[in-house]
């Protein structure tokens, strides 16, 4: 399973699809159930969290998170999420 990381100070970015999970659900064509670490359950509140992997990619992403885990500052394991690009100019921009 992959790991991320959060990228913590990023709630000043914006994005025109209105939110970061708005952003997800329309470049990824789903809608998502429940928070993306393994181990959550948590299915409201769900935010686009901007998270990096933590392999030699250095891209940032958006997937959806619940409140508590996109606050983390520890290594997160995900389950089977698609990762978008948080790159506007290559999807929203």
């Amino acid at each position: 399973m992959p790991k991320v990381k959060n990228i913590n100070g990023t709630s000043n970015n914006n994005c025109n699809c209105g939110n970061w999970i708005s952003h997800w659900k329309i470049y990824s064509n789903m809608h998502p159930e429940f928070c993306s670490v393994k181990s959550c359950i948590a299915k409201y509140n769900l935010v686009g969290a901007h998270v990096q992997k933590t392999t030699d990619d250095y891209n940032w992403y958006i997937i959806p998170l619940c409140q508590t885990h996109n606050m983390s500052k520890d290594e997160l394991e995900v389950g089977n999420v698609k990762f978008v690009s948080a790159n506007v100019s290559l999807t929203c921009g």
